[in-house]
């Protein structure tokens, strides 16, 4: 037969269920006071903070997401993390995701990684994004950081066009046009397409800046890249690559256009913009005009070269000609 407890056990039995009591409620305390805690870094983070189980589902979403993405938070919660990403992207991240959560650290794991959200199915904005594994008792979670770059990207790709244009007519510069015409002349090699380059340069600038002034001159540097811009193609690569000199690459089906209709459209230009009323400069230029041969395979840089050495020759004999008159 079981003793029945003596009052004084009772007691020490009911006080050690009291701390035992007193010690629970103590964590819950911690554990809310860290939830709390937990929330207000979340709601005061700069970044956007996003959580996600091991089954992909978001389950945190603090202010920031709120704004970069568009979705309030009571409409994403449950919802696949995959939904906030471009289909083009999808089947990358769903491949950093599964590496992740599998605790497989792979190359990315722990690196910034520029890509792209969509801002409630509507349009896409750049991001650039870092994962931590969190190991919460038996499952992984993943938080995901994210940051809006567009107006970043924006300005680099500022940066980039102010490295390659010429800031007086808009066009290409010489780094600019040498780098974007390799790339056209072996894209144009190929598909095996006609390729032209053509190097003129302004024969009487020397003329209009010393007699009508610089500020002219530029205004004749200016109207010449217009000019050139309204005779060619948009897909026709045109550049400014000195003081008075200047480039196109003009790359056409085979068959489509011959080198002396190139010419002839130069000149049919030229002539229209000279024969305006009350011009105090006539737009003169010489130049040079070299085919691509692709049984002769050559650098951008050499196809420079030749165009150059003809416009040179061109020049020489417009002035044995008497033809270089300044208006």
């Amino acid at each position: 037969m079981d003793r029945k407890p003596t009052y004084g056990e009772l007691e020490v039995a009911v006080a050690e269920l009291g701390h035992k009591i007193a010690d629970q409620q103590n964590d819950i305390r911690l554990l809310s006071d860290d939830h709390t805690r937990l929330q207000a870094i979340l709601e005061t983070a700069i970044h956007a903070i996003i959580v996600v189980n091991d089954r992909g589902k978001i389950i945190e979403w603090n202010s920031q997401a709120e704004l970069l993405c568009g979705w309030q938070k009571d409409e994403i919660i449950g919802q696949p993390i995959f939904k906030i990403m471009p289909a083009r992207y999808r089947k990358m991240h769903k491949d950093l995701f599964s590496r992740v959560v599998s605790g497989e650290r792979g190359r990315n794991f722990g690196m910034r990684i520029e890509s792209s959200i969509l801002y409630r199915d509507e349009f896409e904005v750049e991001v650039e994004l870092a994962v931590a594994l969190n190991r919460i008792g038996t499952r992984n979670e993943i938080t995901v950081f994210l940051q809006d770059i567009t107006e970043r990207k924006r300005y680099e790709s500022q940066l980039h066009l102010l490295s390659v244009t010429d800031e007086l007519t808009g066009l290409f510069n010489r780094r600019g046009f040498m780098t974007l015409g390799d790339k056209q002349l072996k894209a144009a090699c190929r598909d095996e397409d006609e390729i032209f380059l053509l190097f003129a340069d302004f024969d009487n600038m020397k003329w209009v800046n010393d007699t009508l002034g610089h500020s002219i001159g530029d205004d004749a540097l200016i109207e010449t890249a217009l000019l050139l811009k309204n005779i060619f193609r948009q897909a026709d690569l045109i550049g400014r690559v000195g003081g008075d000199e200047f480039i196109v690459l003009i790359s056409n089906r085979k068959g489509e256009k011959s080198e002396k209709m190139v010419v002839e459209r130069l000149e049919q230009g030229i002539r229209k913009a000279n024969n305006k009323k009350d011009r105090k400069y006539k737009i003169l230029l010489s130049y040079g005009t070299v085919r691509y041969d692709h049984d002769a395979p050559c650098t951008i840089e050499e196809l420079v070269s030749r165009a150059d050495q003809l416009m040179y020759s061109n020049k020489r004999d417009k002035k044995e000609a008497g033809l270089d008159s300044h208006t």
